[in-house]
């Protein structure tokens, strides 16, 4: 079944609904073989008890038939006179055992079937049962027949089989009632195991979750069950693969932009030479002549120099995607931005438009990062807001529990949509711009591996123009 995003039952409820039917089912069909077995045992007992009852009452009922009755020259006793009318059955006095809540249905009969006594609570007709020795049922009543030979009589007990219906009916529902009642439990006592055993499952969902690009450790797979095992061995597997195929793309990266380093430095320099070498010429602001015009060489430069700026920012990039957490260690913000401005602050174009905004107190601002990762983010947000910008650029440090990271442009800004455009690898506002997209990346990369929130803000606040960035770390290591 396909189920809309978000709407998806979870496993343990799904193991839940499934175990309470199958519960409820077993213990229906149990109750059922209890409440049949229940009710056998409860017949077997009416049957043993009026079998001990009918041999209990046969010598009370003789002593009582022998004081209204006497046999003829036979030794029989007859419901019948001498001219063979029936006789109308006597009812016998208080015997042991009949009561008024639980009176016996007791007949005494004669061997032709005539009935001499009876208790008061027994019908006056013959039960309807032949005269053998055992149990007979008829519509209303379970009799049971005994034969004395001596006094060629038959003592018959009955039960009513209304009330062997009842005892059994009180048996089920007492079963049914039981399992109304414990069937809420048992429904929430199955969830709460199902939850509680389904633990290790939600274990491996967060450590598959927390891996990524720069942490593709290992499963830890201690402690769970088989089946999550196999699971948990082949994601592992997936992430041994996975670690193979970007380290190949890093190393393809990194090595490809340090191998490219060099001849292009050497290129810059060549270019660098034949330009100062280069002398007025009638042609050397166009085409023609002998030698090489210095409008060509400066663009050459100029086209060198974009190549060696993307270079550079292909290593940044293999970095900060390598960047590895554990390495990571106390960094003052403050000394790392004094050091960054002092970097930019021997470039001539940066010399005048880069401002430090030094922190009132001269206490440390300590942060758990990596210095080289954070340096490299420093450059990139500088690095943009000179080449995009002519405007001043401000670099400051603000202390407290979440300590940060600001550089501050006071251009023309950007708009939302550019907000977004830049965030993106590989995209550019304008081609007019140095770069490849990739320096915003960079920094957005560094700032994920450091758990730090990257803030945008066109115009900064209080401001009417410009662009403001800052890196808002979690806390501060002090």
């Amino acid at each position: 079944m396909n189920y809309p995003p978000g709407r998806a039952p979870s496993l343990a409820q799904h193991l839940s609904r499934t175990l309470i039917v199958a519960v409820v089912v077993v213990w229906l069909v149990s109750t059922g073989l209890v409440a049949w077995f229940v009710d056998q045992q409860i017949q077997q007992n009416f049957d043993v008890e009026l079998v001990e009852s009918t041999h209990r009452q046969l010598y009370p009922a003789l002593l009582d038939l022998q004081q209204r009755q006497r046999p003829d020259s036979t030794g029989a006793y007859r419901a019948a006179d001498a001219r063979g009318e029936p006789l109308e059955p006597q009812v016998m006095g208080a015997i042991p055992g009949d009561s008024q809540t639980e009176p016996l249905l007791m007949q005494l009969r004669d061997a032709q079937g005539g009935v001499l006594l009876r208790t008061q609570a027994s019908p006056a007709a013959a039960f309807a049962v032949p005269l053998q020795a055992g149990f007979f049922n008829t519509t209303e009543y379970r009799v049971f027949s005994l034969y004395d030979e001596p006094h060629r009589v038959w003592l018959q007990l009955a039960d009513p089989l209304e009330e062997r219906s009842e005892a059994s009916e009180r048996t089920l529902l007492g079963l049914m009632a039981v399992l109304l009642v414990m069937l809420p439990v048992l429904a929430w006592l199955i969830h709460w195991i199902a939850r509680r055993e389904l633990r290790t499952v939600r274990h491996l969902q967060q450590q598959i979750t927390a891996r990524s690009g720069s942490n593709l450790q290992p499963l830890n797979l201690a402690h769970m069950p088989q089946e999550l095992r196999a699971v948990g061995d082949g994601v592992n597997q997936l992430l041994v693969r996975l670690g193979e195929a970007l380290n190949v793309e890093r190393s393809l990266a990194a090595n490809a932009a340090h191998e490219l380093r060099t001849p292009l430095a050497q290129v810059r320099l060549r270019l660098h030479t034949a330009l100062d070498q280069a002398r007025p010429h009638p042609h050397s602001e166009g085409a023609g002549g002998g030698c090489v015009p210095v409008a060509e060489v400066r663009a050459a430069l100029q086209s060198l120099e974009t190549l060696s700026h993307r270079t550079e920012r292909l290593l940044q990039l293999s970095r900060a995607e390598g960047a590895d957490g554990a390495h990571f260690a106390r960094v003052d913000l403050v000394r790392l931005a004094e050091q960054v401005a002092q970097t930019f602050w021997q470039q001539p174009q940066a010399q005048k438009r880069l401002d430090w905004l030094a922190p009132d107190s001269d206490a440390p601002v300590w942060v758990q990062g990596d210095i080289d990762g954070l340096a490299i983010v420093l450059r990139n947000l500088i690095d943009n807001a000179l080449h995009h910008t002519g405007a001043q650029v401000e670099l400051q440090v603000l202390p407290g529990e979440r300590p940060a990271l600001v550089v501050r442009d006071h251009g023309r800004g950007l708009t939302a949509a550019q907000l977004a455009q830049i965030q993106v690898r590989h995209a550019r506002i304008g081609s007019q711009h140095i770069g490849y997209g990739l320096g915003m990346s960079i920094v957005r990369t560094l700032a994920d591996k450091h758990g730090a929130e990257l803030v945008f803000s066109s115009p900064p606040a209080g401001g009417t123009q410009g662009l403001e960035v800052r890196l808002v770390f979690a806390a501060g290591a002090g």
